[in-house]
């Protein structure tokens, strides 16, 4: 028994001190999470809800996706997971694009958090036009979020709490497959305390991204190179990530981290004919090895996505 708990006080240090508290961080979307985490200016599929809303404004078919995983493999006694549900239903140009997400992270008999979320947004080229500014392409949106937490205590007592808060998220497409981004989350600051205030903390991410259908001299094929830079509160943390899509674009490599994580990830794309053409079929694996946590053997996470015609 003391042996599960000291096991169990040694993940929740890692997620507390890595920038993988409850509530703190994005945990979600497997594509992202093979490049690390490092999504806020690529931000390009169901994956933006957590990350950066706004690149949902860009998207052009609808889609929902539904990720599993489990944490901390091989760890008596840890029973965290994360489960993700995103859909994402584009408008006529003109209108936006509407998302909504369900995300809960867990550990089984101990605590878990729920995140609803509902989402817009919108190119804003438009406006950039009126304004002659045609060096650039700029995606705004707004991300709405209902926040539950529960905790069970050793007599089976429990405790919850709730509140509401919403993420900002601005987009960069610039000339050469540069992209810039901006995601400013939980901006009430709401208090989720059981006892006594406990305000999740207000986060700032700026995101980087560079993209090219070959890179010269090494031949790499659709490679995306992302770095995030996220500052909360007094805590700071760079993450990377890379991807390179081959065989015409159906199979993803990725790979990224941090300074106490590396994580890797694959993809396959599959087409379909008939009544369902033009439609696709994304299988996402990726798999995340905590550098701090030595007895575990990683994090594993499984996703399907689905893209309407």
């Amino acid at each position: 028994m003391i042996k599960k708990i000291i096991t169990l006080l040694s993940a929740l240090a890692f997620f507390s001190n890595q920038a993988f508290a409850l509530f703190e961080t994005t945990y979600w979307g497997v594509r992202a999470l093979g490049m690390g985490g490092a999504f806020t200016a690529v931000a390009d599929d169901s994956n933006a809800l957590m990350y950066n809303i706004a690149g949902t404004g860009e998207m052009e078919k609808p889609e929902v996706s539904f990720m599993s995983s489990k944490l901390f493999t091989s760890l008596d006694g840890v029973d965290w997971g994360a489960n993700y549900l995103a859909g994402v239903y584009p408008l006529d140009k003109r209108y936006g694009t509407l998302s909504a997400s369900w995300a809960s992270f867990a550990n089984t008999g101990y605590r878990r958090e729920d995140t609803f979320s509902l989402g817009y947004a919108r190119e804003m080229d438009d406006v950039l036009k009126m304004l002659d500014i045609e060096w650039v392409s700029v995606l705004a949106g707004i991300n709405f979020k209902y926040l539950m937490t529960e905790t069970i205590d050793d007599d089976t007592s429990k405790y919850s709490s709730s509140g509401f808060t919403f993420d900002l998220g601005l987009l960069f497409r610039f000339e050469y497959g540069i992209s810039f981004g901006y995601s400013n989350k939980y901006l009430t600051r709401p208090d989720m305390g059981y006892w006594q205030e406990d305000r999740i903390k207000h986060t700032n991410v700026l995101g980087l991204s560079y993209y090219s259908e070959e890179i010269p001299f090494f031949k790499i094929p659709r490679f995306t190179a992302a770095l995030d830079y996220e500052m909360r509160e007094g805590s700071n943390l760079i993450i990377f990530g890379l991807e390179s899509k081959m065989i015409d674009g159906k199979l993803a490599v990725r790979a990224g981290g941090w300074e106490s994580q590396v994580n890797f990830g694959l993809g396959y794309i599959f087409d379909f004919g008939g009544i369902l053409e033009d439609s696709r079929l994304y299988i996402d694996y990726a798999f995340g090895l905590p550098l701090e946590v030595t007895d575990s053997t990683g994090s594993h996470f499984l996703s399907i996505t689905f893209r309407f015609p």
